[in-house]
């Protein structure tokens, strides 16, 4: 598979087309602390939170092996103009 790069500024699925693997995640915060929480599909578990505080940004990779969605990579947003960026294949 090839690799793809999306970015979200609001809650909603980053990917429908699955099985898709998630490679990393990056979480910017704009004036106020941010969070993502990422699912398999909007209505799954939490599979993983980020958090950051105003005007910083954090990354999460996922190693070689990155973790499997069969649904969708569903991302949930919170906090003013705050960015995700998720590669995945």
């Amino acid at each position: 598979m090839a690799r793809d790069l999306k970015q979200v500024s609001a809650t909603g699925d980053v990917t429908t087309n699955v099985p898709a693997i998630l490679r990393s995640v990056t979480l910017t915060a704009a004036a106020a602390t941010s969070t993502v929480t990422v699912k398999d599909g909007s209505s799954g578990s939490a599979r993983l939170t980020l958090s950051a505080v105003a005007n910083t940004s954090v990354v999460w990779n996922a190693g070689p092996s990155g973790v499997l969605f069969g649904t969708a990579i569903h991302a949930t947003l919170s906090g003013a103009s705050a960015v995700a960026s998720f590669e995945f294949d």
